[in-house]
């Protein structure tokens, strides 16, 4: 009957070895690891936790980990990308108590079969495993992200929104008069105002142009206002 396995070998060049994860469709992980060139030493696989009725899904989360924590130890090249594969190798019947002396034993020839049929070229985790799920009827599971929503009003500061509202009713923003080196916004546009030799803006001035600039920025995202707004 043979199974399917989802499964990869990630390789760690400065010292020289190997590490070898592969997941059945009964949801059993197994591990391998040595050096490289050489063949892996099986170790204890490990059985999903029972009971456990999406026992797959939760193995195959814990196959991301593992991955990302052996990228992590150092394992960064991978010798065999994550792919699905069909094998010829019967699964060993798991037991319903899999733990203690009802634990899987290693089962090198999986890992044997898994290394030789796995086809060369890049793959990714996220294919690899939708290909397993689709593989035995299981239905992946969709990771969604969500956008942050936009900053409402509450989170403008309070003189960006006296800033924005000027704007609105079609009134310049402006640096405080009487000194050489300044500024004006308006809905159309920003314009400094630079003095003779050049002065520095004190920190409230900064701050207030700050606010404008924000609030001009804002305004041209408004409705109504085009890109080629000057």
């Amino acid at each position: 009957m043979g199974t399917t396995v989802v499964g990869f070998r990630l390789g760690w060049d400065r010292k020289g070895r190997q590490a070898t994860v592969v997941l059945t469709q009964a949801g059993v992980l197994h591990h391998g690891s040595g050096l490289l060139g050489m063949s892996p030493r099986p170790a204890r696989p490990q059985a999903p936790a029972a009971p456990d009725p999406h026992p797959v899904p939760r193995q195959a989360a814990t196959l991301r980990r593992v991955y990302a924590g052996l990228v992590h130890q150092g394992y960064g090249r991978e010798l065999i990308p994550p792919v699905c594969v069909r094998l010829d190798t019967d699964e060993r019947p798991l037991h319903p108590r899999p733990w203690g002396e009802h634990a899987p034993r290693a089962h090198p020839e999986l890992i044997a079969e898994f290394t030789g049929a796995a086809p060369s070229g890049p793959g990714t985790l996220d294919d690899a495993l939708t290909a397993f799920y689709a593989a035995i009827g299981l239905t992946p599971r969709t990771r969604t992200t969500t956008a942050p929503p936009p900053p409402g009003p509450a989170a403008v500061p309070p003189a960006v929104r006296r800033a924005l509202g000027a704007l609105a009713e079609g009134r310049t923003l402006a640096s405080r008069p009487g000194r050489g080196t300044g500024w004006s916004v308006t809905g159309a546009g920003v314009r400094l105002h630079a003095g003779p030799g050049g002065e520095d803006l004190t920190h409230r001035e900064v701050a207030e142009l700050q606010a404008a600039l924000t609030a001009w920025l804002r305004h041209q995202r408004g409705p109504g206002t085009g890109a080629g707004a000057r």
